[in-house]
């Protein structure tokens, strides 16, 4: 359902631009979410503490994480726009990339978390 043009245009192409205008959300353009956790009576009851839960790692992440591509063997930056898997979920191949703590004190942050698991 996600893949059809009259929803999104150029459905094949990762751009997440189609869903800004003006600097904010559009609302002529359907989110992904809809179809994703079902509807009507089949509707995912996890739905929002999924959502939640999904931003808060992803925020975390960003914000104790430095996230570098690693360049290719002959010296030009690895495009991960370009690689993708074809199947029931879509997904990326392998995106070569190192990750590092952007200070002391997010590594140590890390290490607690880890820890106390």
């Amino acid at each position: 359902m996600t893949y059809d043009p009259n929803d999104y245009a150029e459905p094949e192409r990762f751009n997440p631009d189609r869903f800004i205008k003006n600097g904010r959300l559009n609302p002529d353009v359907r989110g992904p979410s809809t179809l994703v956790f079902g509807f009507g009576r089949r509707v995912c009851p996890g739905r929002w503490f999924s959502s939640a839960s999904l931003f808060i790692t992803i925020a975390s992440i960003l914000h104790t994480m430095n996230i570098q591509p690693v360049p290719r063997e002959d010296g030009i930056p690895f495009d991960p726009h370009n690689v993708e898997m074809d199947g029931i979920i879509m997904n990326s191949d392998k995106v070569p990339c190192t990750v590092t703590p952007r200070s002391k004190t997010s590594e140590h942050l890390i290490r607690e978390a880890i820890v106390s698991q």
